[in-house]
């Protein structure tokens, strides 16, 4: 059985009723639908994920090329 949810803290709630009992014994696997595998294999190393959003960041602001100023022709 497949089902999907959404994760609050350490609680998953499920878009629809398992049907099983309270109680009863599961084992999940967790995978985020339609994700770059990438940040899967990252998930156990959440200091290296927030290195690379700074280095994301600060490169995204940066101007790699200054505009052309006027031109002596």
């Amino acid at each position: 059985m497949s089902l999907r949810g959404v994760i609050r803290g350490r609680t998953i709630e499920l878009e629809r009723d398992p049907h099983l009992p309270d109680g009863a014994q599961v084992e999940v696997e967790l995978r985020l639908p339609d994700a770059d595998p990438l940040w899967g294999l990252l998930a156990d190393k959440p200091e290296l994920v927030e290195e690379l959003r700074r280095v994301y960041s600060e490169r995204s602001q940066q101007l790699w090329r200054t505009p052309d100023e006027t031109r002596d022709s």
